[in-house]
């Protein structure tokens, strides 16, 4: 039997899938068992198959999940319990599945609108290299040559060329460490402490961290839905998430809720959130709305979160076309020269 946790990927495939099948009347333990045999190898399929088995053998749900507790995620655990227990697993699985693929429809969409820039960008630079490493070195041996006076663009790109040239082999050399470091996290990193880190890179940091509010609000206002305690709430909803930062957050949130303070209160003294939702959230406290308040600053994430998206496309637009122009620029700084020595050799 597999030890290891199911990833925020495969947990959100099994929710959809145990989610369908209950909309639908088909017994559990045979669907997910059908399921399991169009899976590919792997954890997602044993856990289905596992979960069947017990199913079938007479388990609840609630038990069945508990047999499998190393497997899933506590929130998902949590959520699929209360869902069970109340009659509504198949509404609760479901809106779990949305809010949660809420930031991986923001990143695919992020990178559709990157690829077309940096698939341009990638092919000008490469092309610039070549003209940088080859073909001005057999302009330049011409303009020697003939002793042609340079005008100031073509100096210009003799010096870019001739930096060029000297960073080749240092670029490659932190581009080949940067790659190794990539893999290095992607082997010895878990995916809370890699999400914290990518919270800090300039630009895209913000948007990530503006996607896992948005996971954040809408999750807690579930699981708080679901009838669990805020105490218990805040750190199934940071586990969720997956964020190193809101996991530590969270646990000093949920000691103070737990010692008799608000969570508006608690919140604003975590320094994690913008100073807006503290206030939002103590005024619906105050209104006994907790769980629409946090669906609400959801979905304002959301939005947020989709324009930093297209801001951030937008800028990779124009610094490939400004690369582009860039480029352009090349072909008179060569060939300008050139006219000269014509014009000389016609004269």
């Amino acid at each position: 039997m597999s030890t290891h946790r199911l990833s925020g990927a495969e947990s959100d495939e099994l929710a959809r899938h145990v989610a369908s099948l209950t909309r639908s009347g088909v017994p559990l333990g045979r669907g997910m068992e059908a399921l399991a045999l169009e899976l590919p190898r792997g954890r997602l399929r044993t856990s289905f198959l596992d979960l069947a088995g017990s199913l079938e053998s007479g388990q609840s749900l609630e038990s069945a999940i508990g047999a499998q507790s190393h497997r899933f995620p506590p929130h998902l655990r949590g959520l699929a319990i209360a869902g069970a227990r109340t009659g509504r697993l198949g509404e609760t699985l479901t809106k779990l599945s949305g809010y949660i693929g809420v930031g991986d429809e923001i990143k695919r969409s992020l990178k559709l609108r990157l690829a077309y820039p940096f698939l341009t960008l990638l092919a000008t630079f490469s092309i610039f290299l070549f003209i940088c490493l080859v073909v001005v070195e057999q302009f330049k041996s011409i303009y020697k040559d003939f002793n042609i006076p340079l005008p100031l663009l073509t100096v210009g790109l003799l010096e870019v060329a001739r930096f060029v040239t000297i960073m080749l082999v240092p670029g490659l050399i932190v581009a080949g460490i940067a790659v190794g470091l990539w893999i290095l996290g992607r082997l010895a990193l878990s995916d809370p402490m890699r999400r914290r880190l990518a919270a800090r890179l300039p630009v895209a940091g913000s948007l990530w961290r503006t996607i896992t509010l948005a996971e954040y609000c809408h999750l807690l206002g579930l699981l708080l839905e679901s009838k669990l305690s805020l105490p218990e709430a805040l750190p199934l909803a940071a586990e969720g998430v997956r964020d190193a930062d809101f996991d530590r957050a969270a646990q000093t949130m949920a000691r103070d809720v737990a010692a008799g303070e608000s969570l508006g209160r608690a919140m604003s003294q975590a320094r994690l959130f913008p100073p807006g939702l503290p206030r939002l959230i103590h005024w619906a406290e105050q209104h006994m709305s907790l769980p629409e308040v946090l669906h609400m600053a959801g979905s304002m994430f959301e939005a947020r979160a989709r324009a930093q998206a297209a801001i951030v496309g937008v800028i990779a637009v124009g610094a490939c076309t400004l690369f582009v122009i860039f480029q352009l620029l090349v072909i008179p700084a060569l060939f300008l020269p050139l006219i000269t020595l014509i014009s000389r050799l016609s004269g």
